[in-house]
Parts: structure tokens; sequence; C-alpha cells
């Protein structure tokens, strides 16, 4: 878990690495989206709307993923109680995909005798296609 002290501008975070599969995709839509079919857990109707012969992951997928990265740097504690993340998505992903997340501390800003920590995030698949960048951010006492 990082500290104020230990927090410096560019800082890397550990990487998060996740193999995708149609299990992993219809596995997470299950606990979100009860009974009701959409692009992410039928792939006719990706296809019809998307032109795919597949289903496509959620975005929600990604934003765990980069939450976990958060969590681990700055300690589940901190994170479940002053993170968020908000990504911007670029590619679908898709079974069969590996997503990589990284992130480095962009900024800190000094606010009621806390530190705001940001943090750039960026999802890329296995071929270096950039799925999905955004913001983490974290207030640390």
């Amino acid at each position: 878990m990082a500290s104020r002290t230990e927090i410096a501008p560019n800082q890397q975070l550990p990487t998060v690495t996740k193999k995708i599969t149609e299990e992993s995709i219809l596995q997470f839509e299950s606990v979100g989206v009860l009974q009701k079919e959409n692009i992410h857990n039928n792939p006719e109707l990706a296809a019809k709307r998307l032109g795919t012969t597949y289903t496509i992951a959620s975005g929600r997928m990604s934003v765990t993923f980069a939450a976990e990265i958060m969590r681990k740097f700055f300690g589940a504690k901190v994170f479940n109680h002053t993170g968020s993340v908000n990504l911007k998505f670029l590619k679908p992903v898709k079974d069969g995909d590996t997503i990589t997340v990284t992130g480095n501390v962009s900024g800190t800003e000094e606010e009621d005798g806390k530190t705001r920590v940001s943090v750039d995030l960026f999802c890329d698949n296995q071929d270096g296609d950039r799925t999905a960048v955004g913001l983490g951010t974290v207030v640390i006492d």
C-alpha cells in the first residue's frame, strides 16, 4: 500500500493482465444483467447490432481490472473508501483477448490536509491495441 510520502510523479502502478474468455464474459454479465439479452451475452444480438460474430466484453470488466491495480497500489481500505475509476472505451474486448491494465501517477493535489492522487490508466490487448483509457483518483490521509 502506498502512503502519501511514497507517491511520486510518473510512478508506475502494478500491472494486471486478464485472459478474456466467453465463459468469463458470460459469468461477469450474469451478475449484473440477469435475464436480459444484450451484445455481451447473445452472439446473435451482437451480430445484428454490431456486425460481429461474437459477444463483446462489457466495459465494466475493464473498469474492474483498472480498479484492481488501484486497489493493489493504494490498498483496499483507501481505494474502497475514496477511490474512483473512469474509463473511455476505444476498442471492443472479446473472447480470446488478453487485456493488460497499466497506470502511472499523473499528479497530486493537497486538499484539506489530505492528498488527492490522479492516475492515468491504460488498457491494451495482446496486439498492443489500446482498448480503453482513463483516470483513477484516490484521496490519501
